[in-house]
């Protein structure tokens, strides 16, 4: 029987023996150890039992997947614990430093999550109203979709709106940059293609930076100041964040201390102050983890009521509450009822990511790009154990030998999944194109890669193979195998 990947990913994590000792619960245990141990213990998404050395170096993952500069926080008991950077800020510059400034991407969104709550706490605008009620320069147009039910403002914030992907675009400050509307209609010199809903609002979850870029739209209109204004003294300074801002291009004093963000190459990238990304609600933000650190322990202090600098108790537990595959408004939201976990990343030029528990320890990584995305996702995990992240361990598997006869049999291309083999050993090209990863079996048929949750269902019926099942937590598809080789 064929049990859906986060049934058996479930299984796994409760039998998962611990592979790192409970560092941050030993007594005497300096900050400075918890730190090293991060460092010495990446993990990759799946470690095999019969590994001998499952743990990678953070200096050495940096030079393999071409990641110039990373920097990270780790928050424990609602404090932090400590700060570290590495590496440079560009290649042959300066060294990193804990106060050098990263592309936030995405992490962006759950900070204008939070302008937007203030402005609903401050009666300004309504959760579950018209948001075109509140637009001056643009309304969201009407089509089929919108006949039925209007877009609301918390359908925005929860990727619920209908709106469909439109992905950001970075800008030449030298060159003419799109206002908001020419964004939002894709008129030149826009290189995106037009917002619009494209679902019906409230009835599916769509990831959609158009949904914020419409929020920035909102929060201008309706405070008549600029976003990067608003998000200064609605939220980043009540706060604390000495070290963000929403303001496009840097200005040199800060952009003199801000990492370079690099493709996945590691060589060729953006340089701050040289671009400019006009969807700032979706992406705009520059910060350090530090400072997101003091985003994230707010978030977590006002769940708990114990403070009221920007939002209030009942707001950040509305915010907290998941929705539709698991969004809230701003954030993923996970964990357990008990002990929710607020989380999102970041990808563009600069590959980030952060966490909280909202009743435990978080972690932020920030990097400038390369490989940053997969050193993030292993850093993660290696400060799972130390911190108490039960929700992002790696899992424990046995991987069992099939016969190269048997693995010849399934090389082919399998929808947008291509298979082939080397050196006796099985390979999958996920998408097609993509880099290559090992194939691990754990039965005959049934496979797995290690740095992440896809696996491979082969359909097989004595000698022949008709297809494949490809499996995520999200989803289940079968891919039917072409007939080229």
């Amino acid at each position: 029987m064929n049990f859906p990947l986060f049934v058996r990913a479930s299984l796994a994590l409760t039998s998962c023996v611990s592979l790192i000792s409970m560092a941050g619960a030993q007594p005497g245990v300096s900050p400075k150890q918890r730190l090293k141990t991060v460092e010495n213990h990446l993990t990759r998404y799946v470690i095999l039992k019969s590994s001998d050395h499952p743990y990678m170096q953070l200096a050495a993952r940096m030079e393999t997947m071409h990641v110039p500069a990373v920097s990270m926080v780790a928050i424990r008991n609602g404090k932090i614990d400590w700060a570290q950077a590495y590496g440079v800020t560009s290649l042959g510059g300066a060294k990193t430093t804990t106060r050098a400034l990263f592309g936030a991407a995405s992490m962006s969104k759950p900070l204008t999550a939070v302008a937007v709550l203030k402005l609903v706490e401050q009666g300004k605008i309504g959760l579950d109203v018209d948001v075109n009620q509140y637009l001056k320069r643009w309304k969201i147009p009407e089509n089929a979709f919108t006949s039925e039910k209007k877009v609301t403002v918390r359908e925005l914030l929860n990727h619920t709106s209908g709106i469909g992907t439109h992905n950001g675009a970075f800008y030449d400050p030298g060159q003419p940059v799109p206002t908001l509307p020419q964004l939002l209609d894709g008129e030149k010199p826009a290189t995106t293609p037009p917002v619009r809903v494209e679902a019906v609002p409230g009835t599916k979850f769509a990831y959609a930076n158009g949904g914020y870029l419409v929020l920035e739209l909102l929060v201008e209109d309706v405070t008549g100041e600029t976003f990067a204004h608003f998000m200064k003294h609605a939220v980043l300074d009540p706060i604390g964040m000495k070290d963000s801002t929403f303001d496009v291009p840097l200005p040199p004093t800060w952009a003199s201390r801000a990492a370079n963000g690099y493709w996945e190459d590691g060589k060729s990238g953006i340089t701050p102050g040289k671009f400019v990304e006009p969807n700032l609600a979706a992406g705009g933000l520059w910060t350090t983890p530090t400072d997101l650190a003091r985003f994230l322990i707010e978030i977590q202090r006002e769940y708990k009521g114990t403070s009221h600098r920007v939002l209030h108790q009942q707001t950040v537990q509305m915010l907290a509450k998941p929705g539709l595959v698991n969004w809230g408004l701003g954030f993923r939201v996970g964990g357990s009822p008990d002990n929710p976990v607020l989380s999102h990343d970041g990808s563009a030029a600069f590959q980030d990511d952060m966490l909280i528990y909202l009743h435990g320890n978080g972690f932020i990584v920030m990097t400038s790009g390369g490989g940053g995305g997969t050193v993030a996702d292993e850093l993660i995990r290696g400060a799972a154990t130390v911190y108490d992240f039960p929700d992002f361990r790696p899992l424990e598997r046995t991987a069992i030998d099939v016969s190269p006869n048997i693995l010849s049999q399934y090389l082919g291309t399998y929808g947008f999944v291509k298979v082939a083999m080397g050196a006796g050993k099985l390979t999958a090209e996920i998408p097609a194109g993509s880099h290559p990863q090992l194939l691990f079996a754990e039965s005959p048929t049934h496979f797995f890669v290690l740095d992440g949750p896809q696996e491979l269902q082969f359909d097989k019926e004595g000698q022949q193979v008709d297809g494949l099942d490809f499996i995520t937590p999200m989803t289940h598809s079968h891919l039917e195998k072409s007939h080229e080789r």
